[in-house]
């Protein structure tokens, strides 16, 4: 049996991240950002060293909620994409129901509440994300800065991190994952800050044809709501607007309005 100075601490990402939240005075509650953005890049296979891609593909997803006793109460989600016109969805909360708009109309009646984000299991999602090492920088010697913090994940524990937002299996499931970091920063707010790079190879008759190089970027914050944030405004419904059953008919119905079917 090994003594306890012989057992070694185990670190985890959740551990550092509510060590940093915790700086945070949030009884109000937390406004969450969340930015996501994946760019493809496609080259052609045995091409030259500084060649350019062939093509180039990018994709963004942005999230602005807040959130109070554990339930998103209002949010703004943003989805991006190349050659597509950005669509812009609005949920709010009001009279123990949710609304949605598009594009900053009115507010439709939305019958299932949506799984937006869960403060909670997003930092027991952490918990499972082992640190192998960690390098923390202060700025400033007297704590007034920000402090940063340089995570080592091995690619295991990175594949759990991948699925701390979505809750299902990460994306490029079939991608051999290239490189990855995650670095952790606090001041006024907390943010977690992760990048990886994914390598696809797409054959012609069994030979190489083109590589895919897919970079992925996700950008969390967590700050205290503020006093002067008004969540509980009533929010009126539009009658001209149909009763949606729930996020994914939000998204379509934005969409068949953008592109005016």
């Amino acid at each position: 049996m090994r003594s306890a100075a012989t057992i070694q601490p185990r670190i985890t990402l959740g551990a550092l991240y509510r060590c940093l939240l915790d700086r945070l005075d949030t009884r109000r509650g937390v406004r969450v950002g969340i930015h996501f953005e994946e760019r493809t890049s496609m080259v052609v296979d045995q091409a030259a060293a500084g060649t350019e891609p062939k093509g180039i593909e990018q994709r963004s997803f942005d999230a602005d909620l807040a959130v109070r006793e554990g339930q998103v109460v209002r949010a703004t989600l943003t989805a991006g994409a190349t050659s597509a016109e950005t669509l812009v969805i609005r949920i709010g909360r009001s009279g123990g129901a949710d609304r949605y708009s598009i594009a900053g109309e009115g507010f439709g009646e939305l019958r299932v509440s949506p799984d937006l984000f869960d403060l909670e299991a997003f930092g027991e999602r952490l918990d499972r994300v082992s640190v192998d090492d960690a390098v923390i920088d202060q700025e400033t010697p007297d704590g007034s800065g920000r402090i940063v913090v340089d995570a080592q994940i091995d690619g295991e524990s990175f594949a759990q991190l991948l699925r701390a937002f979505g809750g299902g299996e990460a994306g490029h499931p079939e991608l051999p994952l290239l490189s990855h970091s995650a670095v952790l920063s606090a001041a006024s707010d907390v943010t977690l800050d992760y990048w990886w790079s994914l390598l696809g190879l797409d054959e012609v008759e069994g030979r190489p044809a083109r590589h895919n190089v897919v970079v992925c970027h996700v950008h969390a914050s967590f700050a205290a709501l503020a006093g002067e944030d008004d969540l509980d405004a009533e929010v009126e419904i539009d009658p001209g607007l149909p009763i949606l059953d729930d996020l994914d008919a939000v998204w379509d119905y934005g969409r068949r309005r953008r592109s005016g079917s």
